[in-house]
This record gives structure tokens, sequence and C-alpha cells, in this order.
């Protein structure tokens, strides 16, 4: 004799897939977040309550944000850190325009809404014609319109040292926790 299935038992095979894609990241739904505010840029965010941001100082606060401790030169190029979040003086389609030129390959182009503002989320890599990073580099970054010529954008890099997919996922988290002033 058969024994019927629960009407949810199609709800195991999704739990398990939850389970093991949450594994691979140490950054599992539920995982405690701190808010840090950048009253200079007008924006506060939420990091992972393991992580760093930078204390404020020569550099405006919640700029930059690293699972270990850091130190970041005044004066010098944006370190090759986990995360970091930039006010620009942009628009959002100069953003657009700007990151898909030639010293690019869009690898993903996404409209989407967040702070309740029209934003994109792009995955670029480098070509030879890039004037800023080496070819072949990787960017994940999402910039979010802050009024009319102006935005934030928050991304991360695929440098050497750098764990790529693990802080494209925490991006995509600390994103959807922006909030602009």
């Amino acid at each position: 004799m058969r024994t019927p299935l629960p009407s949810s038992w199609w709800l195991l095979p999704l739990a398990a897939l939850s389970l093991s894609a949450c594994s691979r990241s140490s950054l599992a739904p539920g995982s405690r977040f701190v808010r840090c505010d950048n009253p200079t840029s007008d924006y506060s965010i939420a990091y992972p309550s393991g992580w760093i941001a930078n204390s404020p100082g020569q550099i405006e606060p919640c700029r930059f944000f690293h699972p270990s401790p850091f130190t970041v030169q005044p004066g010098t190029e944006e370190p090759p850190l986990a995360v970091s979040v930039k006010r620009e003086p942009l628009s959002l389609q100069e953003f657009i325009q700007g990151n898909t030129g030639p010293g690019y390959d869009v690898l993903q182009q996404e409209r989407v809404t967040l702070a309740g503002q029209p934003a994109v989320l792009l995955e670029l890599r480098t070509t030879d014609e890039s004037t800023f990073l080496p070819p072949g580099t990787r960017e994940y970054v999402y910039a979010v319109s802050a009024g009319p010529n102006a935005l934030v954008r928050v991304g991360t890099l695929d440098v050497p040292g750098l764990d790529y997919s693990l802080h494209k996922d925490v991006v995509d988290q600390m994103v959807r926790t922006l909030q602009l002033h």
C-alpha cells in the first residue's frame, strides 16, 4: 500500500536547494548587519556585522567595507577592498553611457529600483581600451539615482586577493539596505 504524500511535499526539494545555496556563502539570509551613516554624501547603508567600515577622518565615512582590517591612504586611488560605496555627480544615464562604451564588455545590465529610485546593475569586464583597470578585470556595480545629477554606486572588483563571488553576494545584500537622505 502506498502512503500518500503530504500536500507540501514539493517544499522539500526547494528547502534542500536553498540550504545548499546558502552554504557557499558566509552570509546566509538573516545574517546580522550594521548600519553606517555618511552625512557627507547623504546616504546610509548596512554592512555585515563581522566586517569593518572605514573610519571617518580624511576619507568620508562608510565609503569602504572589508572583512578584515585595512588602511586607506588619503589621496590615493581606490584600494582593492571588498566593497566600495561612493556618491558621484552624474545622472544615471551618464553613468550607464560611461560604463558601457568601448572600454568595457557588458556581461550583465539590468534596470532595477532601489531605495525607491531608478537604478542599474552592471557587471562589466574591461577591454584593452580601458583607461582605469587592467584588461579582463570584472566589476560588479549598482548605480542608484540620487537626484537629477547624482547617484550612489555600490560595487566590487575581481582582483587578486578578493573573493569576487562572495563580494558580489555582499553587494547584493548591502544595496538593498541603501537609504538616501
